[in-house]
């Protein structure tokens, strides 16, 4: 590619100074979501849906979670 002036073989110089454990926070879906407004189909828990949906520090935890009704 004329005047592209580095290899994309080895380490790239302008890599970002970020860790890789901070980029979550940068490319967070959770801004963009509506959670007054979920709906969840099937719910056991009435509005449990809208709990599954937390910010990046909160990522690992598993204390909320939906449980569904399944139809057999």
């Amino acid at each position: 590619m004329a005047g592209h002036g580095h290899s994309h073989g080895g380490h790239c110089e302008h890599e970002s100074e970020e860790q890789p454990s901070d980029l979550g926070v940068a490319y967070s879906l959770y801004t963009k979501i509506d959670t007054e407004n979920v709906q969840c189909l099937n719910e056991v828990v009435e509005e449990s849906g809208k709990l599954v949906f937390k910010p990046w520090e909160k990522r690992l935890e598993t204390d909320k979670f939906v449980d569904i009704i399944t139809l057999h």
